[in-house]
């Protein structure tokens, strides 16, 4: 893949890379620091290293069919990763600091391992290797998900991390009165709407025409129907249908149908669903990107409806609707 952008942009933000040493290009480099940097590249960036005989091959395609897959829910294709990938020999002090790193080698060593900052702060590093090619590629078959998912639960928790720093303290108090949970609310977010059991806020960003939203909803849970795809839907469209009227009369939101929501279970304590899909404007011309978390506040007999939903007409989407993903994420029950 063609680098000159990427390197280009990597260089201005490392003043210190030139105080580590390149490493040989036949083994995975070792560390060279005691006090660790800070990490660089976006959040959504992933630097392979692996020879291009092995991404040419079968094995690319793996890595870019899984961690290029595209983000659920959006209209345009956006993908989950954007990838370097890179030779061995080409891995100097510059590729080092990245903030997400996978590494794969056919070698003497079998070995899957994960390392948190190995050569900077709030890095992580993956490295497979296998004796041959065919039982590298057997390996990654078999566990591409499940290092995707450390990428993607890492970037998860380094968003929540940086939307604390920022953190709107007297909307969370008023969420926390009104649905009773805590939930990191970052800088810009205001209440549109407050009512018992349910709050509405949204952050609007008019230079760029975009408006996230976040709403919380509460009701009494007394049957597993409620859990249910078909109710969760209708919860949502009851919500569009009272609070979110569009321009044109007898306008308001409702899922989109074209598009089936996607509704997995992703959590056994506190029971917590997660739905993606598309929201529609009855009756107008909106429309955009909603995820949702539904968890079950087992001791309070609640259901605690949560949702992200985007406004993005012009702009590429995958940035605000995985920050609205890492705060439902950051949602803890009282």
């Amino acid at each position: 893949m063609k680098l000159h952008v990427f390197l280009l942009t990597l260089c201005l933000s490392l003043s210190f890379s030139s105080c580590l040493k390149k490493t040989d290009s036949k083994n995975q480099p070792t560390e060279t620091r005691t006090v660790l940097p800070s990490s660089t590249g976006n959040f959504s960036e992933l630097v392979i290293v692996i020879s291009d005989e092995l991404w040419q091959g079968e094995l690319g395609e793996i890595l870019k069919s899984s961690f290029q897959e595209s983000i659920k829910a959006i209209p345009q294709q956006e993908a989950l990763f954007d990838i370097y990938a890179i030779e061995p020999k080409d891995f100097s002090s510059i590729f080092q600091t990245h903030k997400n790193i996978l590494w794969l080698s056919a070698g003497d060593k079998v070995a899957v391992e994960r390392k948190d900052e190995k050569w900077a702060k709030n890095q992580l590093y993956v490295y497979i290797q296998h004796k041959t090619e065919e039982q590298l590629i057997k390996q990654l078959q078999e566990r591409v998900y499940e290092i995707r998912g450390w990428f993607l639960d890492k970037n998860r928790q380094r968003r929540i991390e940086k939307l604390k720093a920022s953190a709107e303290r007297e909307i969370q108090k008023q969420v926390q009165e009104a649905c009773g949970i805590n939930i990191t609310v970052p800088k810009g977010y205001q209440s549109a709407v407050k009512e018992e059991n349910f709050i509405w806020l949204r952050k609007d960003l008019p230079k760029v025409n975009i408006i996230s939203n976040l709403w919380i909803h509460v009701e009494d849970y007394y049957s597993p129907e409620q859990l249910t795809k078909k109710h969760l839907i209708q919860v949502r469209d009851s919500l569009g249908r009272v609070h979110v009227e569009g321009r044109q009369p007898q306008s308001y939101m409702a899922t989109e149908m074209i598009y089936d929501p996607d509704f997995a279970l992703i959590k056994e304590m506190p029971y917590t669903i997660e739905t993606k899909g598309l929201w529609t404007m009855v009756n107008d011309f909106l429309g955009g990107p909603y995820i949702a978390y539904v968890m079950l506040n087992e001791e309070k007999q609640k259901i605690i409806y949560a949702e992200g939903f985007l406004y993005c007409p012009s702009e590429r989407k995958r940035s605000h609707i995985l920050e609205l993903e890492a705060i439902l994420s950051s949602i803890k029950i009282k």
